[in-house]
């Protein structure tokens, strides 16, 4: 079950977008960009995800923010295919990516296999904002697929409180519906995400 968007404590968070259904197609795609030294996949999800949403006001954000890689994970990968996506949505979108905003500064495990109370703790703490970089005031934060919601709104958090008025998520895909379902393919559920109700 992911994160509770509406709760009081997140009253930073704008929109949350999921481009597509975790389907077994987007499963093995993401694998490939993470696993397979498949970069130019991260930067063609992410053009593709910029063309379905930019007629939503998350396009007009200040900037793109990807989920950063602790520097020993970005080097065994080569790369940060959260920033291959947000550069793929940059270029439709037509705002920047601050890949540099912000850093990771724990090594954590993979949170594969952890269920959403273990995700929570094992993220908690570990981003930081450079120092002397003030977050612009609406951040698009980017990652490949929401699942607890834990990753993406530690960083949200982190961004608030340093400076951030508005902070946005937009992911490639998520396992659930808009009412906090499993997706099956016999779904048929096109929300996005309400914040505000």
């Amino acid at each position: 079950m992911p994160v509770d968007f509406t709760r009081d404590d997140m009253s930073w968070l704008e929109d949350v977008v999921c481009v597509y259904w975790f389907t077994q197609e987007l499963q093995i795609l993401v694998h490939h960009l993470k696993y397979k030294q498949a970069d130019y996949i991260g930067r063609f999800l992410g053009t593709k995800a910029g063309l379905l949403t930019k007629h939503l006001p998350v396009s007009q954000a200040d900037a793109l923010i990807p989920v950063p890689l602790h520097p020993r994970r970005k080097r065994q990968r080569g790369y940060n295919q959260s920033e291959q996506i947000a550069l793929g949505i940059s270029q439709i979108w037509n705002i920047p990516v601050h890949s540099e905003l912000t850093y990771r500064k724990v090594h954590t495990s993979t949170q594969t296999r952890l269920n959403k109370e273990e995700r929570r703790n094992n993220i908690s703490g570990v981003f930081g904002i450079r120092a002397g970089q003030i977050p612009p005031a609406h951040c698009v934060i980017v990652d490949d697929i929401l699942t607890t919601g834990a990753t993406t709104c530690e960083l949200g958090r982190t961004l608030y409180e340093a400076g951030a008025d508005k902070i946005s998520i937009i992911t490639l895909g998520t396992p659930f519906t808009y009412l906090g379902i499993q997706f099956s393919p016999d779904i048929d559920e096109t929300y996005e995400i309400d914040t505000h109700i």
